[in-house]
């Protein structure tokens, strides 16, 4: 490790979607710069926008926005990594997909710089030599912008000081890293997520229980405010359909394959939060009513 790697002067982010905005943001408003590339203008420009308004609603009014750091539209792949420290891919969960994008950015980026794929279901050894140093690469499981949890999770070949800079890097972000001991096929937490969710949907296929009936046993069983529907729903639709398939064509058990009515769903637009309708309506989804959570009638 070189002793003049800064923890994080410019960090590139390439995919604009959620996931991609969520990063941003969260370098901006600790003041980390940020670099955001989109294949799609408009994509790039809504995120651009969204970032914006969250730097907004974060400020306290006493000038903490003087303080956010700066985040750059680059219409340019190679641009936009040319001078980066940290490259993190956020493009959907496509395995060849992030092997053309991470071969592209492992060319364009400094020697020096560190890679990240935010993939959320595909192991880094699948990917790693596609970015021409995997000993520099590894994954990176961020949340929504309330979570302050990342999971991180290296593949054999990743180089410990790799997993060291990730550390500090999110720790410069204000973030909680969670470190997996060993690879495996979703990372270790997510996984318990994942049985959640696969569950959730198996409960809702299977008419055993709607999707607010299932939220509201789960809100008030954990006091938490939000159900397992309702977070799929911030995740967004297609990205649980398309992860649900990644785990189902790895394993062959047709107990992996996202049920029918998942696909209905992404094909009718009912993405979630993004597309204004997913298990629910938003903005205003009916489990931020007040007296939802205890009128099993509603």
């Amino acid at each position: 490790m070189s002793g003049t790697e800064r923890v994080a002067g410019i960090v590139a982010i390439i995919g604009a979607g959620t996931m991609g905005r969520r990063i941003a943001y969260g370098c901006a408003v600790r003041g980390v710069r940020a670099r955001l590339h989109d294949i799609s203008e408009e994509a790039l420009a809504g995120a651009i926008e969204d970032v914006r308004a969250l730097l907004e609603a974060a400020d306290d009014g006493h000038g903490a926005g003087a303080t956010h750091g700066v985040v750059e539209a680059c219409g340019d792949l190679e641009d936009c990594v040319g001078e980066a420290d940290w490259v993190i891919e956020t493009v959907h969960e496509d395995l060849e997909l992030k092997r053309v994008v991470l071969g592209r950015i492992g060319a364009a980026a400094p020697a020096e710089a560190f890679i990240a794929s935010n993939t959320s279901s595909l192991p880094g050894s699948w990917m790693a030599e596609s970015t021409g140093r995997p000993g520099r690469f590894t994954n990176m499981n961020f949340g929504p912008p309330e979570d302050l949890k990342v999971e991180v999770m290296g593949h054999p070949g990743t180089d410990p000081a790799t997993i060291d800079a990730a550390k500090r890097f999110l720790r410069r972000l204000g973030l909680v890293p969670i470190v997996a001991r060993r690879e495996i096929q979703g990372y270790p937490t997510n996984r318990i997520w994942r049985a959640i969710k696969k569950e959730s949907l198996h409960l809702v296929a299977g008419g055993y229980l709607s999707a607010e009936e299932i939220d509201r046993a789960w809100m008030l069983d954990w006091g938490t405010p939000i159900g397992p529907c309702g977070l799929m729903d911030v995740v967004g639709l297609d990205v649980v359909r398309d992860i649900e398939n990644v785990y189902y064509e790895a394993s062959g058990d047709p107990s992996d394959r996202p049920p029918g009515f998942l696909d209905r769903m992404v094909e009718r637009g009912e993405l979630g939060v993004k597309s204004g309708k997913g298990f629910y309506t938003y903005p205003s989804p009916a489990f931020e009513r007040e007296g939802w959570l205890t009128d099993s009638d509603a």
